[in-house]
């Protein structure tokens, strides 16, 4: 039974994870009040994934010596401070640091975490556990594009960064609670 709260842990962590996909949102809202263009807007999503990219192979390091748990709750502090950050945001620079790069690292983090230990649980089951957890992580966006739009709409981007951070640092630390 603890194998498969393992695996109800990752997918709970990829889902918040997967909400980096879910940008494009706050692209609108942004121009909207600022007057950036899409590409200055569009740079921030660029700065994330390189950063997703990057820290994916430390956080992979990391968590061969140290184990799971701190990348996983590294991943989930740094994914909830950077959209909470990216609220109060009023240059390009500071949303480039507090989305792009702060966010793009948690996801390295908490997203080198979930699939090593679920195929370590089920090394005969290795490539279900594996799917389901990236599944998740691809579900993510399509749970929060729909709930991101309508909280813009009805409370504004600012507090939309902020629900949206507290909800995912509570998801990922749910799943790091289930890793073992």
């Amino acid at each position: 039974m603890n194998r498969w709260l393992a695996v109800v842990g990752g997918i709970s962590m990829n889902l918040a994870l997967g909400s980096l996909y879910a940008w494009s949102v706050f692209v609108a809202p942004l121009e909207a009040e600022f007057g950036w263009t899409r590409t200055q807007i569009s740079w921030v999503f660029t700065i994330a994934i390189v950063t997703f990219a990057l820290s994916f192979v430390v956080a992979g390091r990391i968590q061969d010596q140290r184990g799971p748990r701190i990348c996983a709750i590294t991943g989930a502090t740094l994914v909830g401070l950077g959209f909470i950050l990216a609220s109060f945001t009023s240059s390009l620079v500071y949303l480039y640091v507090a989305f792009g790069f702060v966010v793009g690292l948690g996801n390295g983090f908490g997203y080198a975490t979930p699939i090593p230990v679920g195929s370590k649980w089920f090394p005969d089951k290795r490539g279900l556990v594996v799917g389901l957890m990236v599944a998740g992580y691809g579900s993510g966006s399509a749970i929060v594009i729909p709930v991101a739009n309508a909280l813009i709409a009805g409370v504004g981007w600012r507090v939309t960064f902020r629900i949206l951070g507290v909800v995912l640092f509570l998801m990922c630390m749910l799943g790091t609670l289930l890793l073992t």
